[in-house]
């Protein structure tokens, strides 16, 4: 589950009781589905994952964004019981408006506290490092960080994708943060001096003109196809997450929180290693003055 276009699908996915865990206690695959609102390229592997964990599940797919703002706004029909986005800022703003409730229990003591709400609304059930990946026609390079893809040497030879993209708000945020407004602002308008072509709309574009080596650098993540690019992980390291979190208008709370319980004590995160020491929900409250920095610098 730590490595998985618009529409919207409703899937109800019953599991036999036999495969509960025991250690669940009374088996949740019982009663009505549990109604899981989450983004739709998550949609197989989900159902193969939850079709080993003894919970009767109703899977609601569609693009993140659009469904937390349902959720948000209380126009989710079915009603969620557990929303999972494909980022931070997703999960975050859910969180922010009031939309979640905390999750309690144990599993959430397991969680990383860099990749868990403080105030218990929100955590991570995956997480993707940040990478800088070259193409192999990049050359012999040095280790290269950030501060690297904006100095001159790199003139015309990287690659972003749209800074609209939750990835690329979520990392400008957790720059301003780490380094400050002004100082954050500079590091991105070398970025934009050294653009080799115009923002990509999607990551997939980003990798894919990598690869056929249009550009020589770019900010990817772990769970992009990356393979046969070069990739050089980076100190600190920044990361992207996939929340989850119980909806505050949830019809079955217990069964809800026994699913988000089994799910993040079903994987933990390895340690992070050389990771931000920040909270991942910096880059939710950062994420205003990510769009204006980006704006400013001409960063589209």
């Amino acid at each position: 589950m730590r490595g998985w276009g618009l529409g919207s699908a409703i899937f109800t996915i019953i599991m036999l009781a036999a495969a509960c865990d025991a250690n669940l206690g009374e088996k949740p695959g019982h009663g009505e589905p549990l109604v899981v609102y989450a983004p739709v390229e998550f949609e197989e592997a989900l159902i193969e994952w939850f079709a080993g964990s003894g919970f009767a599940v109703t899977l609601v797919t569609g693009e993140s964004a659009a469904l937390t703002g349902k959720i948000i706004d209380k126009r989710d029909s079915p009603q969620a019981d557990v929303l999972l986005t494909s980022n931070l800022l997703d999960i975050w703003r859910a969180g922010d408006q009031g939309a979640l409730r905390p999750i309690q229990g144990s599993a959430l003591e397991g969680v990383p506290a860099v990749l868990k709400d403080p105030d218990k609304t929100w955590a991570a059930y995956g997480y993707h490092r940040l990478v800088i990946a070259a193409a192999q026609n990049a050359g012999s390079v040095r280790k290269i960080d950030y501060r690297h893809l904006g100095t001159a040497e790199l003139a015309g030879k990287l690659c972003l994708s749209s800074s609209r993209l939750p990835i690329n708000r979520m990392l400008v945020g957790m720059l301003i943060e780490e380094l400050g407004v002004r100082p954050a602002e500079r590091l991105v308008r070398g970025w934009v001096r050294n653009l080799a072509r115009a923002p990509y709309a999607s990551q997939d574009e980003l990798v894919e003109a990598l690869k056929r080596g249009e550009c020589m650098f770019g900010i990817a993540s772990a769970r992009d196809d990356l393979e046969s690019l070069l990739l050089m992980p980076t100190n600190p390291t920044y990361i992207t997450i996939d929340g989850v979190g119980i909806s505050r208008h949830a019809q079955h709370p217990d069964a809800a929180q026994a699913l988000v319980s089994w799910m993040l004590s079903a994987g933990q995160p390895d340690e992070l290693t050389g990771s931000v020491a920040s909270n991942v929900g910096i880059a939710g409250w950062r994420a205003e003055d990510a769009r204006l920095l980006a704006e400013r610098a001409g960063y589209r």
